[in-house]
């Protein structure tokens, strides 16, 4: 096997940040990811990624990094599609990575697979945080019994667990009893930054549903009429789901200072965050928002209703508020003042260039796998418990 190792990540939804702009869909964990995912290539790993099925070819290399399909995201029938589609493909397609070490940033089942796969084949299994909500006992993202299962299962079964953030890491020690290494999330410094000393939009990225708060957003533009503000974000397919984006663009018909757009390609990200001079993000629980360190990266304060380890306010990068009024009164203060936004958007592109450089993570990840690649046991060895299965 060539080079450091051959390390396998299963990220159902990552094809389309992959994608180019081709699949109208990115979340910031699956950005993170790519990133990841380029520079463990960079180090000298051989990398494959176990996706969804897009309609892309079964096997298809990107920037150096193999991807491989597994099942459609909505297909099968309810209840019996956790086993077949979605268990079976997945895991044949994990299967067939041919993987040293298996990698997830999940939980629940989405953890819970690659973890068995990495069991059965006497594999590495890595597991990253995601959520803070993934990070406590109650697990209150995961709904049902099973799901709760197979989060505990994977933690307790992981060879070594990542954190994003110091408060991830206690927690996992403190509910869990498991302890973790901290990584940030990758963040590249574009050339261009923007200048918040303008007279800019307000803007919100996010994806249109109910746990990004986007009516916050929209409240916003309401009560502070004299700012114009730019709300961007990826639409859910389902039609059942999109009650938020249809409110946001009904509020986007009756305010004349909001602009409501849909899905924008990446590459056209930067050109919205030279165009603004504050950042907004309204969700109220996160891992590490990987849009707020965008915003940073560019240079852009931020107002943000979540402030991993405090460093909002430590670092002075913005402003952390935790209710409709402060955030409308943040913002008027903020927009009112032009130096406080230049100086805490140059903290902030500071900030990021010292604690999320990506070749920087990219050797503390190449560790972590140097490390997984190096014990990994043959088939066999490790100790088959007397089922894998979840209770029913």
């Amino acid at each position: 096997m060539m080079g450091r190792g051959r390390i396998s990540f299963f990220a159902p939804y990552l094809y389309p940040v992959m994608s180019r702009g081709a699949i109208p869909f990115a979340g910031g964990a699956e950005v993170q990811q790519a990133a990841m995912a380029r520079g463990l290539v960079a180090q000298g790993f051989e990398v494959a990624i176990v996706t969804c099925d897009y309609g892309q070819p079964r096997r298809l290399t990107v920037d150096g990094i193999e991807l491989l399909r597994a099942y459609r995201p909505h297909a099968g029938i309810r209840i019996v599609r956790f086993v077949h589609p979605r268990m079976t493909l997945a895991v044949k397609a994990l299967l067939e990575s041919r993987a040293q070490v298996y990698f997830v940033q999940a939980a629940g089942v989405w953890a819970g697979i690659p973890h068995e796969v990495a069991r059965l084949t006497g594999k590495s299994f890595v597991m990253m945080t995601a959520h803070d909500f993934d990070t406590v006992r109650p697990l209150p993202l995961l709904t049902t019994f099973r799901e709760r299962w197979w989060q505990r299962r994977a933690l307790r079964g992981a060879d070594q667990v990542l954190s994003q953030t110091e408060r991830q890491r206690d927690n996992l020690l403190r509910e869990f009893g498991v302890s973790s290494h901290v990584v940030p999330n990758p963040m590249a410094i574009p050339d261009a930054p923007a200048d918040p000393g303008r007279e800019g939009v307000v803007l919100w990225i996010a994806t249109y549903k109910p746990a990004k708060r986007p009516e916050w957003f929209t409240e916003l533009a309401r009560r502070v009429p004299e700012h114009r503000f730019v709300m961007v974000g990826v639409v859910p397919e389902a039609a059942s789901e999109q009650g938020a984006w249809q409110a946001a663009r009904e509020a986007g018909r009756d305010l004349p200072n909001l602009e409501v757009r849909g899905f924008v390609e990446r590459e056209r990200l930067g050109d919205l965050f030279r165009e603004s001079a504050l950042f907004v993000h309204t969700s109220p629980a996160e891992g590490f928002p990987n849009v707020v360190l965008e915003a940073w990266a560019h240079g852009l304060p931020s107002i943000s209703c979540v402030d991993p380890d405090g460093v909002v306010g430590r670092e002075q990068l913005g402003e952390f508020v935790d209710t409709l009024e402060a955030l409308v009164a943040g913002t008027r203060r903020w927009m009112s003042d032009p130096s406080l936004r230049v100086a805490a958007g140059q903290r902030a592109r500071a900030y990021v260039r010292f604690r999320h450089d990506p070749g920087a993570i990219s050797d503390r990840l190449a560790a972590v796998f140097d490390r997984e690649v190096a014990r990994r046991r043959p088939t066999g060895v490790r100790r088959r418990e007397r089922s894998v299965a979840p209770p029913a």
